[in-house]
């Protein structure tokens, strides 16, 4: 096999069906979308000392006042290890407290604390910023809006 400087490793660019790669694809661009924007959201937060995933928790307690662990999970669509694992700096911070549920001894309940409520007010802000900055780069007043409500079916 011979290499040349186009494609030094000497093999054939394998063809895709149709005239889109699978780079073009929704399902691909909207991964590719979801890490450019966890990233750049990520970096807006670290003002306050937080994640995406964990102001996502966060969010999820404060407009329901408490929730049960597994139903925390089920709502954000995550696996109990990742809640776990996000849950536990919100709590050595005192942004959430875990209780063991009164019906359920096996379960904890998940409540947010007056500083976690503060904190949760913050980022509210920050988010709003950073939405408005990703609003500027689709046209229309209500897009980005529209575009939340239509990827929401999806799910």
């Amino acid at each position: 096999m011979q290499q040349n400087k186009e494609n030094p490793s000497g093999t054939k660019p394998i063809q895709a069906n149709g005239d889109m790669p699978l780079s073009g694809r929704f399902c691909f661009v909207l991964q590719r979308i979801n890490r450019v924007i966890s990233r750049r959201l990520n970096s807006v937060l670290q003002s306050i000392g937080i994640t995406g995933s964990q102001l996502m928790i966060l969010d999820a307690i404060g407009l329901d006042g408490d929730l049960r662990q597994k139903d925390l999970a089920e709502l954000l669509g995550k696996d109990h290890a990742t809640i776990t694992a996000n849950l536990a700096p919100l709590v050595r911070r005192g942004l959430v407290v875990r209780d063991e549920d009164r019906k359920d001894r096996r379960a904890h309940r998940i409540v947010l604390t007056p500083d976690g409520a503060s904190l949760l007010g913050q980022a509210r802000e920050l988010v709003e910023g950073f939405e408005a900055d990703l609003g500027c780069r689709i046209s229309g007043e209500h897009a980005l809006g529209e575009l939340c409500r239509v990827l929401n079916r999806l799910s």
